[in-house]
């Protein structure tokens, strides 16, 4: 069986029973959630329903299960809560898809808390602020429908994906039952017009505004808000810093200029409608493929639904995906081989290469190319579920291709030539290194041994050895061989330039 070295978690969630739900089928009764078994055979919507898990730990609550992860049900160890908490929630964009696509499998699987005790809930709202900063908002509100709104933290991210989502009813009606939910008097009053009942929120603005219990700033949007008609668009009010999910939603109900400034993800998926200028939709489905929020699949689709109106920027990339295509149509091996290396260098310059894994494996898997056509979809190729499979039979022209063969194939390279390959059979060796995160590792506190190393690879750039030996010895400590391989890879792949 060979090593699946892609799998992002959103794959997971389409395909798998939900952590708590034994075999019923599906997870999520949210907005539907999107995966594509296909590159170009269309996008296949599957809805998921949860229900809140009733547990006295709210931080083991999760929507996969260990076994369907991998990841070790004990795989936080004794390690302080709140070190997880803070170690868990960040987002690192640009960096190895493999890296992001464990960090959003461990932020949505069901894993035993930390024997150390700690705060109740606090791993796990770190986790749905790690899918929020990823932008995965689907994913975030299927956590939080499983977790149920047990902390004022859980209440108020469940209320946030509710505005970003348009599925704020139920938060905001909870909220209206009881009053000591809302996190301030901001979302009382948004609410209440929700829920048409002008009278109220103008009267609840008009005495907290008194008794000056609220910012002048959210004072003032509220009344555009309430009365659009205020609104002069010559002298719009500044977008306040930060920008919450709230004020963003009413400014963009208010139709206000944005600050310039590039949103959060998870603000994003207000411009992935029709109504969003193709220009802006494509933007947005990078940055969410990108962070694996979206499947390849959606921007791949994206990208042919028009003809590009200039050249450079995001023009460059559209072009080069259609050429693509239009060459695979067309079946002309030189043409072929030549497009995939250009769509390959301009999508590797933004961190979306990974998109055409697919196009490798199915379109053009057996079929004849140059030399340089055929490198391009081996490194594609590497990075597909299928990987053992495909790069059998390619015959490595360079000695860094023969070391990423191997790895695929689940062997331990022969030899190394340089600093960095030296690191990575070292780790497949069973490194001699005893650092304190190896020694982590060991002692059982794995999750916070791999977070930290991930976090110490990606701070370097990928191109620290001792940081890359680290992370694939500690991964391997926790049974994660497959994700040890695709990391392995990735960061060769990530240091091979163009070809």
């Amino acid at each position: 069986m060979g090593h699946k070295l892609f799998t992002p978690a959103f794959l997971l969630l389409a395909a798998l029973p939900i952590a708590g739900l034994g075999q019923t089928s599906g997870a999520i009764q949210q907005s539907d959630l999107t995966t594509s078994t296909k590159s170009r055979g269309g996008i296949t919507t599957e809805a998921i329903q949860t229900t809140p898990l009733s547990t006295s730990q709210p931080d083991a609550v999760g929507i996969l299960t260990s076994e369907q992860t991998g990841i070790p049900q004990n795989f936080w160890g004794n390690s302080d809560p709140a070190v997880i908490a803070r170690l868990v929630e960040p987002y690192f964009d640009f960096t190895l898809p493999e890296i992001t696509a464990l960090w959003q499998r461990i932020a949505l699987s069901e894993i035993d808390a930390p024997t150390r005790a700690g705060q109740p809930g606090e791993i796990l709202s770190a986790r749905v602020a790690h899918l929020l900063n990823a932008g995965a908002l689907d994913q975030a509100e299927a956590l939080l429908n499983q977790a149920g709104p047990s902390t004022p933290d859980l209440f108020h991210q469940a209320f946030d994906v509710g505005l970003l989502t348009g599925r704020a009813q139920t938060a905001c009606a909870d909220m209206l039952r009881n009053p000591s939910l809302a996190p301030s008097l901001k979302e009382r009053v948004f609410c209440l017009a929700r829920e048409n009942d002008w009278t109220a929120a103008a009267l609840t603005l008009t005495t907290a505004k008194s008794l000056r219990q609220i910012p002048e700033l959210d004072a003032d949007l509220l009344t555009l808000f309430l009365d659009p008609e205020l609104f002069d668009e010559a002298n719009p009010p500044p977008a306040p810093v930060p920008l919450t999910a709230l004020d963003f939603i009413m400014r963009e109900a208010l139709a206000m200029p944005r600050s310039g400034q590039a949103l959060p993800l998870a603000f994003l998926h207000q411009d992935l409608q029709r109504e969003t200028g193709w220009r802006n939709q494509v933007i947005a489905t990078e940055r969410l493929v990108r962070s694996q929020a979206l499947p390849p699949q959606r921007l791949i689709a994206l990208y042919q639904d028009g003809k590009p109106s200039a050249s450079g920027g995001v023009w460059v990339r559209v072009s080069a995906v259609q050429k693509l295509l239009r060459a695979i149509e067309d079946g002309q091996s030189e043409q072929i081989s030549e497009t995939l290396r250009v769509a390959y260098r301009d999508l590797n310059k933004v961190g979306l290469s990974f998109i055409l894994a697919d196009i490798a494996a199915e379109d053009l898997d057996g079929m004849p190319l140059t030399p340089s056509g055929d490198r391009v979809r081996f490194r594609l190729q590497l990075l597909h579920t299928d990987a053992a499979e495909l790069v059998t039979e390619f015959a490595p022209q360079t000695a860094t291709d023969a070391f990423m063969q191997a790895i695929a194939l689940g062997e331990t390279p022969q030899s190394a030539n340089s600093d960095m390959e030296a690191a990575i059979r070292a780790a497949f060796e069973g490194t001699t290194s005893s650092n304190s995160l190896i020694v982590d590792a060991r002692q059982g506190r794995m999750g916070e041994a791999i977070l930290k190393s991930m976090t110490n690879l990606v701070r370097s750039r990928h191109r620290d050895p001792a940081a890359v030996e680290t992370t694939i010895a500690a991964l391997r400590i926790a049974g994660l061989e497959e994700e040890a391989r695709r990391i392995a890879i990735q960061v060769m792949l990530y240091l091979a330039g163009p070809v």
